[in-house]
């Protein structure tokens, strides 16, 4: 009986390594193929709207050579969308490109919400421009208000409990998961042919 306990658990930490390893490992894929650490994100904030609304779920690609990347006009919401890490805010903003250049290799950028009267030049990232080392990518798809169930379980605290739960849950329901009854049928009849012989 022990022995089967702890081959149950055993079974319990493969699985949920086999788990951890498959997420863990696809999103390492997703990031060497879209070329960012940051391939998905979820709108904060009603700087966007009316394009993209709060909680929509962003999926972001880089460019290889960011002068595919597309300025354009946030009044006519023509451009790309650009994701980048703001160098005065410390975090990542979702606005469009709305001007772009090079100098000595190097590429920068100038955005504007389309919900914003003012570029973000001076608020966002000092200066004028945005220097391609803070770009994470551009918008390549979305689903929308999905994202607000992540902002919910960070904001109220409860993400943290819930994945503890899920994985309470698979370490229980792996160590003790019924027998079925055809196991239980052979283990009685081995058990009245021991008791018969003794």
């Amino acid at each position: 009986m022990k022995k089967n306990g702890l081959s149950r658990t055993v079974k319990a930490i493969i699985i949920i390594g086999i788990i951890a390893g498959s997420v863990a490992g696809s999103y390492f894929l997703i990031c060497l193929l879209w070329n960012t650490n940051t391939p998905i994100t979820v709108v904060q904030g009603s700087s966007m709207e009316p394009t993209l609304y709060q909680g929509d779920l962003l999926f972001v690609k880089k460019p290889r050579d960011l002068g595919d990347i597309q300025s354009g006009s946030h009044t006519e919401r023509t451009g790309d969308i650009l994701i980048y890490m703001s160098p005065i805010k410390g975090y990542l903003i979702v606005h469009r490109v709305i001007n772009k250049k090079c100098e000595n290799g190097t590429w920068y950028f100038q955005t504007q919400g389309d919900n914003n009267p003012s570029t973000d030049n001076g608020i966002l990232y000092p200066g004028d421009w945005l220097p391609e080392q803070y770009v994470r990518g551009v918008m390549i798809g979305r689903i929308p208000w999905i994202g607000n169930i992540g902002i919910f379980l960070r904001d109220s605290g409860l993400g943290i409990f819930l994945i503890i739960i899920i994985l309470a849950y698979l370490i229980i329901s792996t160590i003790y998961e019924s027998e079925s009854p055809e196991q239980s049928t052979e283990e009685d009849k081995e058990e009245s042919i021991e008791t018969i012989l003794d």
